[in-house]
């Protein structure tokens, strides 16, 4: 009731098309991505068998309405992958022992070994002759919603699309394969009034755990995406 008294005093005063304006406008100093972007869908095509219901209601779940993009990639060519729904771009990871590779785990925080914050300095400052990975020296770790966003729910053990794991072969780089391992990745997301903690995002199926910051989990690299200044 509120809103619609202050719409229609806003209207009466000439302001409501100010307001509105206001209201879509997208945050200060915000980048030319942010809003630009279209929330990804699951991954789920089909609706779940075996559903019941009471009254005979029609059960509109995931698969059903399929809400959001279609999940849609695209292979650069140069060891990433570009999320067509949300613009982000993902290091592919590779089998052949180098900074890239799947097997390679991280702890969040250590004074005593290479941490994920090692290896994502590594990327942008030592790759490429020190130009960065792929020509790019933004690289970041992804947020748990980023680190979501590719986890396709279709699929199982790993549960991405097949840009995400495809062609894995002993010595494959990143420009020959794109590999995924099922246990958890870690986010640079820390849990909220637990330090110590940060979100993880295992590829068996798509769970999000918290870890130890101490422990050892894979690593994917992201850059772009709405990154405010």
């Amino acid at each position: 009731m509120k809103s619609i008294l202050s719409m229609a005093l806003l209207s009466s005063l000439g302001l409501w098309a100010t307001a509105a304006g206001a209201w879509e406008t997208p945050p200060p100093n915000s980048p030319p991505s942010c809003g630009s972007s279209t929330f990804p869908a699951t991954g789920q095509l089909t609706p779940a068998v075996g559903t019941m219901t009471h009254t005979g209601a029609t059960v509109r779940d995931d698969g059903f309405v399929k809400a959001g993009g279609p999940l849609s990639y695209r292979d650069n060519g140069d060891g990433t992958i570009s999320d067509l729904n949300t613009g982000l771009m993902w290091e592919k990871k590779s089998n052949d022992g180098s900074v890239h590779d799947v097997n390679k785990t991280f702890v969040w925080s250590s004074l005593v070994t290479d941490t994920v914050w090692d290896w994502i300095d590594a990327i942008n400052t030592k790759e490429g002759n020190g130009i960065g990975f792929a020509g790019f020296n933004d690289w970041r770790l992804p947020n748990v919603r980023e680190l979501l966003s590719i986890v396709d729910y279709g699929r199982l053990n790993p549960s991405v699309d097949p840009a995400f794991n495809n062609n894995v072969s002993p010595g494959c780089t990143v420009f020959t394969c794109s590999a995924t391992q099922t246990p958890p990745y870690w986010s640079s997301t820390t849990v909220a009034t637990v330090d110590l903690d940060a979100w993880t995002v295992d590829f068996v199926a798509g769970h999000v755990v918290a870890g130890l910051k101490s422990e050892s989990h894979f690593v994917r690299a992201v850059r772009g995406g709405c990154v405010m200044p």
